[in-house]
């Protein structure tokens, strides 16, 4: 029998659906501010933002769902993390503790899983899985001496 670790999830709203991280993969959560746009850079990403002395990429989750956005974001979500990534939001909600199996594998896909809470459908996203998703298959440009 697997054994069952309790971990706490960060609830935040995007479009008409309900998403969770991990607490300890974010830093913080602030009232939204324009990106600047990155030119050539796919639809889902939004631009940077300097959040806690950190140029962070924002991402579009609606857009890396390929999902329609009804109302324009009004948090940024900012992740921990080498590749420095923020999600643009529509609001945050309580954390909740939630108990998952130990022997759980990522599968590569940006949900990994659907919690219900409270009668609500949570999904959880995999955070590892975000640039991929948002660069879909672009290369990063290299240097070249």
């Amino acid at each position: 029998m697997a054994e069952q670790t309790t971990r706490r999830l960060q609830v935040f709203n995007s479009g008409a659906n309900q998403f969770a991280v991990f607490t300890d993969e974010v830093m913080t959560i602030t009232d939204w501010r324009e990106p600047a746009v990155l030119p050539h850079a796919p639809a889902a990403i939004l631009g940077v933002v300097n959040i806690q002395g950190r140029m962070l990429t924002v991402l579009d989750l609606l857009q890396l769902l390929e999902q329609p956005r009804s109302q324009d974001p009004s948090h940024i979500l900012a992740l921990r993390g080498d590749e420095q990534l923020a999600l643009a939001i529509d609001g945050s909600r309580e954390t909740i503790e939630h108990k998952f199996e130990s022997a759980a594998e990522a599968n590569g896909k940006l949900i990994s899983g659907v919690i219900n809470y409270d009668g609500d459908e949570i999904s959880i996203l995999d955070v590892r899985e975000l640039f991929a998703t948002a660069i879909q298959g672009r290369e990063r440009r290299r240097r070249r001496f």
